[in-house]
Formats: structure tokens, sequence, C-alpha cells
């Protein structure tokens, strides 16, 4: 996967927070629809890095370079709404 663009380690950190909490997340994504899941594992494939969901529908792998934003709908979660990309 060539056109992979990485995300910034501080955005990435909010990622492995959620993971490690399991937080259930909605997520915001470029090209697809919102979607929500609980966070599970941050992980790296082909060149690329994702963030696995799992959802009402499976598991879901979701690319870091199509988030748009993520936000925890668990209301003691450690961090708000993060904005990944407008």
């Amino acid at each position: 996967m060539t056109d992979y663009s990485p995300i910034s380690c501080d955005l990435h950190d909010y990622l492995e927070i959620a993971c490690m909490y399991r937080y259930p997340l909605r997520v915001e994504r470029r090209e697809a629809p919102d979607c929500e899941g609980v966070a599970l594992d941050v992980f790296g494939r082909h060149g690329g890095e994702y963030l696995r969901l799992s959802t009402r529908d499976g598991v879901l792998d979701v690319r870091l370079d199509k988030l748009v934003a993520i936000t925890p709908t668990e209301e003691r979660a450690r961090f708000g709404r993060v904005v990944y990309s407008a």
C-alpha cells in the first residue's frame, strides 16, 4: 500500500487509550459511512495502520488515514472527540 499517510503520534495515542480501555467509539470516516464499535486493537498490515472495532455486524478494520474523528460514547472516557482530519 503505497498511498498510506501515517497519522501523528499524538493522535495515535488516543487510539491506543481507546483500545486499552475498550471504549465504545463513534468513528467518522472519509469515503465511508460513520460507524460505531468497541475499540479492540491498532495494528499494521500491508504498509498501513488500522483500528479494529467490534461492531454489531462483526469486526471492522478502519484504515487510520481515513479517520475524520473519533468520539468515545462512554461518559467516563479519558478524552472527548478527537479530530484526525477535516
